[in-house]
């Protein structure tokens, strides 16, 4: 219920944030796409609904969803900053229909949404130019679904998330302030008018990197946001880019905000410049920009004498009222990979994975349209799935699938090595090439793999590599296999002891005598003579091997890595 007292001003109303509502305010391209925005939303908004602008700012957004409405509504704006905050209350006055909250500042970081104006409150959150400059997403998102009631939806807009196939010379945002800043620099490097500044330049610039990472951050990719919506119990209905012109003069009135310049510029005058530094860095950012709009238009396909184009993302998604059980969706939100993934045990962990709430990423080298038909099903188990073709064995052609899953997951926190084949000889009878491409394939395939997996792990990620029951105790004819396999134990006990600093858990499974393809092709009086040395008396089944998986990727099997867990009905003891 909502019981939290609306904030209300307390200092007056700061430069900065009154600069910055004039300028965004008043820039084409700024109102272009709210506008845009702004009319996909209103349509699910209704009379005497509650909605909350999340990051409202100074109250641009909040302006223009009222100037589309065309019912009655209860606005609550909601920010971090008191500053900006104190302009929107400014802005709206005392309209009874409108109130302002202030996420307090909680440890190192600040208040959800829920913690600011109450739990199942609100029927809509939208969020404009604001949810690429939050740290903790997935918090941020949950205390947003937490806010809202049972349906409520929650739509954002940002021209700094970059999409996967983006159109060239379609910028982001905040491409373009980076650039200024860099140029800037230059300038005060090889303009005698601004020497005094160069003492100390190097250092004042590694001195303000984080400061200026926190006001301009690195982009990350839309699967990182899609993934968040899905952790908080989002269902994503969809999301699409647009291009929008933005006016030089428009720019450069948004470069010139006092609150923006200290962080595209801080290395001139820190954060309490003089006068003349001031005004040294205004001359400063004015020169870097029109640097870099001749820049553009000599360079960038999409820019012209009067403008360029930027790219923005309108994000829609509905709060889900199926509470699952936190037992059968114990993995929701994560991103798995699955080698070998196309048929059979790998088919049955990818699948187990994703029913457990995880988001999949099949692997296949030759069966294209098992992958594709595998893909189709897991994605109607409400996760993400991608397929994507690449030979293990082949370090480029994995180092080339981990860029797309980079581009669309931005992380990885679980990767089952289970891609594999079979030449069996006995020895005498076995080539160099027999040998060599299980080893290859099986061994190096896991390598090459893990490998590539490490940059996007995340910590307390899980590694689950799938060896064999014959690695442990040998089979006539597998020499090749039986070493490939056992390979693959070592690889993940000294990796475990690698990895175990970050919370990584690497381990291994050791599957019997298990229903795939080439079992299923036994004689039957073949599969029962196997059957009758297993204590369970049957062979196991592919979804035996993914439920262990789901285990070991799991949060209860934390404090398991570096073992080696047999799954053979008892055929071993």
């Amino acid at each position: 219920m909502q019981d939290k007292k609306p904030w209300r001003p307390n200092r007056p109303i700061s430069k900065g944030a009154t600069a910055y509502h004039d300028a965004v305010s008043k820039a084409e391209y700024y109102v272009a796409a709210l506008d845009e925005f702004i009319k996909i939303i209103t349509p699910k908004i209704n009379q005497g609904d509650v909605v909350v602008d999340f990051g409202a700012g100074t109250g641009v957004s909040a302006l223009r969803l009222l100037a589309y409405l065309k019912v009655d509504i209860e606005l609550w704006l909601v920010d971090n900053s008191p500053a900006w905050l104190g302009k929107a209350h400014e802005v709206f006055g005392n309209s009874a229909n409108i109130k302002c909250y202030l996420l307090e500042k909680k440890g190192e970081g600040y208040e959800t949404l829920a913690e600011a104006v109450g739990s199942k409150v609100a029927d809509h959150v939208i969020s404009a130019h604001t949810v690429h400059l939050i740290p903790d997403i997935e918090n941020t998102f949950l205390g947003i679904a937490d806010a809202l009631k049972d349906n409520g939806t929650f739509s954002f807009l940002s021209g700094n998330i970059p999409s996967t196939d983006g159109i060239k010379g379609a910028l982001l945002i905040d491409d373009t302030v980076k650039r200024a800043h860099d140029i800037a620099i230059d300038i005060v490097r090889t303009d005698s008018r601004f020497a005094n500044y160069r003492n100390g330049l190097n250092e004042r610039i590694k001195m303000e990197e984080t400061q200026r990472r926190f006001v301009f951050p690195n982009p990350r990719p839309i699967g990182v946001y899609l993934n968040a919506l899905k952790k908080a119990h989002f269902k994503c209905q969809g999301h699409h880019y647009s291009l929008i012109k933005v006016n030089y003069s428009d720019w450069l009135n948004f470069l010139r905000v006092r609150r923006l310049q200290a962080g595209i510029l801080p290395e001139i005058g820190g954060h309490n410049p003089s006068q003349k530094e001031e005004i040294d860095r205004d001359i400063l950012i004015t020169e870097a920009a029109g640097k870099l709009f001749k820049e553009l238009q000599t360079q960038n396909p999409l820019a012209d004498d009067k403008s360029f184009t930027i790219e923005y993302v309108c994000v829609l998604a509905q709060k889900t009222t199926l509470m699952h059980n936190k037992n059968d969706l114990c993995l929701r939100g994560k991103n798995a990979l699955v080698t070998g993934s196309s048929r059979g045990i790998g088919k049955a962990i990818a699948i187990e994975l994703a029913k457990n709430g995880a988001n999949i990423i099949l692997n296949y080298n030759k069966n294209e349209k098992e992958a594709l038909e595998i893909m189709n099903e897991i994605k109607d188990l409400d996760v993400d799935c991608i397929a994507i073709k690449a030979d293990v064995s082949n370090f480029e052609e994995v180092k080339g699938m981990f860029n797309v899953v980079g581009k669309k997951f931005g992380k990885l926190d679980i990767l089952v090595n289970n891609a594999g084949i079979i030449m069996d000889k006995t020895l005498q009878n076995m080539s160099i090439d027999d040998w060599n491409v299980v080893m290859k394939t099986n061994l190096k395939g896991t390598f090459n793999v893990t490998k590539n997996a490490l940059p996007l792990l995340n910590e307390n990620g899980r590694i689950i590599n799938v060896s064999s029951i014959v690695a442990l105790d040998g089979n006539f004819g597998q020499t090749n296999y039986a070493a490939s396999k056992a390979g693959i134990i070592g690889f993940t006990k000294s990796l475990a002891k690698e990895l175990g600093k970050y919370g990584i858990t690497v381990n291994a499974i050791a599957p019997g005598l298990i229903e795939t393809d080439i079992i299923k092709s036994m004689p039957s009086f073949k599969k029962e003579e196997l059957s009758k040395s297993i204590p369970l008396g049957r062979s196991g089944t592919p979804k035996d091997v993914a439920n262990l998986v789901v285990f070991l990727a799991s949060d209860k099997a934390g404090y398991i890595t570096g073992d080696v867990i047999s799954i053979d009905g008892g055929l071993r003891f």
